[in-house]
């Protein structure tokens, strides 16, 4: 093989090579995210040239293109024109024909030629480029953006006829690419090895609440302990001792006009006989539409940590406080003052007002989409009235094929315990804290009184895995009665109703729960 040959084949690859350079340089430039531009325009003024490069696809695909076709074409017919004749006599040397010597040694060089393209100047810098875009594309941008400038004309010519037929096909020339959906963005931060379970969790949950709305996480109406406007700090105080929460929601003539709220604080000090409105700090009223995240923005920045819901009518629906709407967040926030509740056995259980998404979590009981949220809305659909003791609710979408249908459902029990109003906040004693739970509820077996977010003598929701010969549902006596939920009628007591949200005592109550036993 003399001088000439080798030479011949060092342009060759050095065409392949610089193939190479321009393929990889488009994946580089292509890649970049726009945080990463952001970052290299921060980086000085060759980081700046690369992302102004980088924001002007139409004109760097042009540059790159024009640079691979011209190394491509002069690799395969420089390669082949010169090469070729030296491969002829080394074929005739093995027995094929003149006539057929000159034509295989051209068709072998091509395949060669497009191999090593393929490989060299293709594959390999492109996977480089993709591992590693910001670092390639502060290398190569620069010459690229030379590059470009000096075959202008052709870019521009190229340009021009690319947004033409672009157009031709209903495209838009200007686009640039398709922003990514909320669908994409959730699975990338489920898939990313950097993120550890807790941090994944909190960005999901992060996106699931800017879905929810405040009628999502709020506490309900009926919850709520609110205090006449009419009444002494020392009728604020019993009220205190018994809900031991720091802040509580001031009404007028009823749970319609709210008035403000007072904080626990406030009480140290004054006269016992001075009335509430001494006292009284303004409260934000926010209709139940309004997202959390904005929500959250808000009540951040303004100062008071608790809002008053409001429907369309102006009426009130509940409140919603900053630690509600964190929890959305993080999880539930647990403090020194919050107690695990007692569990019966082995029971898995949650109140009837979870949310049928966190249902389904907890128990592995999925409940069938339908104008309700909670557990509690499901067994009322399903009856189509409020529940009585020993209604059964089947769940056969759970049930694998060709199983009994009567194998999974919910059935009401009945349980008896003290009836109160949800208190607006907790612990007087450990000072200012948000109320409330958000919309979640409680949280499966180590739920507390204050997950629940709810009036002590209420209905419960229990889960309980029975094993393979549990069959039926029913209600166990005497459980716990911290957690509740709205589903059935109220026994006859001696005193009112306390369920409404002006309610400031406790009264006694029998009310109906639920257990969901499946196998």
């Amino acid at each position: 093989m003399d001088s000439q040959t080798l030479l011949n084949l060092a342009l060759v690859l050095l065409f392949v090579l610089v193939g190479g350079v321009f393929a990889g340089t488009e994946i580089a430039l292509v890649s970049l995210r726009e945080g990463q531009l952001d970052a290299l325009e921060r980086r000085g003024s060759r980081g700046a040239r690369v992302a102004k490069v980088a924001r002007d696809p139409n004109r760097f695909l042009a540059a790159v293109q024009i640079g691979v076709t011209v190394a491509g074409f002069f690799s395969a017919a420089y390669g082949a024109s010169t090469l070729a004749p030296d491969l002829a006599p080394l074929l005739t040397g093995i027995g094929l024909p003149d006539a057929a010597a000159d034509t295989v040694a051209l068709v072998l060089l091509t395949l060669l030629i497009a191999y090593l393209s393929l490989v060299l100047g293709e594959l390999v810098p492109k996977r480089i480029a993709l591992q590693r875009a910001a670092g390639v594309a502060l290398v190569v941008g620069p010459p690229l953006d030379r590059f470009a400038t000096a075959v202008r004309p052709v870019v521009w010519l190229l340009s021009r006829s690319t947004n033409a037929v672009v157009r031709v096909f209903g495209g838009d020339p200007e686009a640039t690419g398709e922003e990514m959906t909320d669908a994409e963005l959730r699975y990338l931060v489920a898939e990313h090895e950097g993120l550890d379970d807790g941090e994944r969790r909190i960005l999901v949950d992060v996106f699931d609440a800017a879905d929810r709305s405040l009628r999502e996480v709020m506490q309900p109406r009926g919850d709520v302990v609110m205090v006449p406007l009419g009444a002494s700090v020392s009728d604020v105080l019993r009220t205190v001792a018994e809900h031991p929460w720091s802040r509580y929601p001031v009404h007028g003539e009823n749970a319609d006009d709210v008035r403000g709220f007072v904080h626990v604080r406030d009480l140290l000090g004054v006269s016992p006989d001075a009335p509430v409105s001494d006292v009284l700090r303004e409260i934000a009223f926010l209709p139940g539409t309004n997202r959390v995240l904005p929500t959250l923005t808000r009540m951040r920045q303004t100062g008071p940590h608790i809002a008053v819901v409001v429907d369309e009518y102006g009426g009130t629906d509940g409140i919603v406080t900053l630690e509600d709407l964190v929890e959305e967040l993080v999880g539930e926030i647990v403090d020194e003052h919050d107690h695990p509740l007692p569990v019966p056995g082995t029971s898995d259980e949650v109140e009837a007002g979870l949310s049928i998404e966190d249902f389904a979590t907890r128990t592995g009981v999925p409940l069938p989409d339908g104008p309700y949220e909670t557990a509690a809305g499901y067994v009322l659909h399903r009856l189509g009235r409020l529940a009585e003791v020993g209604d059964r609710v089947p769940v056969p979408e759970v049930l694998p094929e060709g199983a009994d249908t009567d194998g999974v459902g919910v059935q009401v029990g009945e349980l008896a315990g003290e009836r109160g109003g949800r208190p607006a906040d907790h612990s007087a004693a450990a000072g200012p804290r948000g109320a409330g739970t958000g919309g979640r509820r409680a949280r499966g077996a180590g739920a507390r009184s204050r997950d629940t977010g709810v009036r002590l003598a209420r209905h419960q929701q229990h889960v309980r895995r029975q094993g393979v010969d549990g069959r039926g549902l029913r209600t166990p006596a005497g459980l716990s009665d911290d957690l509740r939920a709205p589903l059935g009628p109220q026994a006859p007591t001696a005193t009112a109703p306390a369920h409404r949200a002006a309610s400031t005592s406790g009264t006694a109550s029998t009310r109906s729960g639920c257990v969901v036993h499946h196998r």
